[in-house]
């Protein structure tokens, strides 16, 4: 369970931060005014669409902070100067080297034999860490 009265702190100190008042930060994420008041006040808990809208927004605002006050406002991420970006699945892709296969053949067929596999789809990666995928 969240500790309103220490949740409100955060909340506090994310608007001292961003120096950001209540009803503009209510009105950046979408909000009632007075919902922002009640979590200030620790009338009420944050809701998980709150939680989700305060993330979507600032990015660079730690969860484990915000919601459990462990750790720093900020992540990891935003406070490594040489990460511009969060890390990607293809991040340091250039860095692989691709494994010979045990079952490849280095000489040459002199016949092509061709196996009853047939092609299900083909997918491109792009060095921005995008891709396309393709269904013969």
């Amino acid at each position: 369970m969240i500790n309103k009265e220490a949740f409100a702190k955060r909340l506090e100190e994310l608007l001292k931060n961003y120096e950001i008042s209540a009803a503009s930060l209510a009105d950046k994420i979408g909000i009632q005014r007075s919902s922002i008041s009640h979590l200030l006040s620790g009338r009420n808990n944050p809701s998980l669409d709150f939680v989700i809208k305060i993330l979507d927004n600032f990015p660079q605002i730690s969860f484990d902070w915000f919601v459990k006050g462990i750790g720093s406002i900020n992540t990891e991420v935003y406070r490594n100067a040489k990460n511009e970006h969060a890390p990607t699945l293809f991040d340091n892709v250039n860095d692989l080297k691709p494994k010979e296969s045990i079952t490849e053949n280095k000489s040459t067929p002199s016949r092509i034999e061709y196996s009853e596999k047939k092609l299900e789809k083909i997918v491109l990666l792009y060095s921005d860490g995008s891709f396309e995928k393709y269904n013969p």
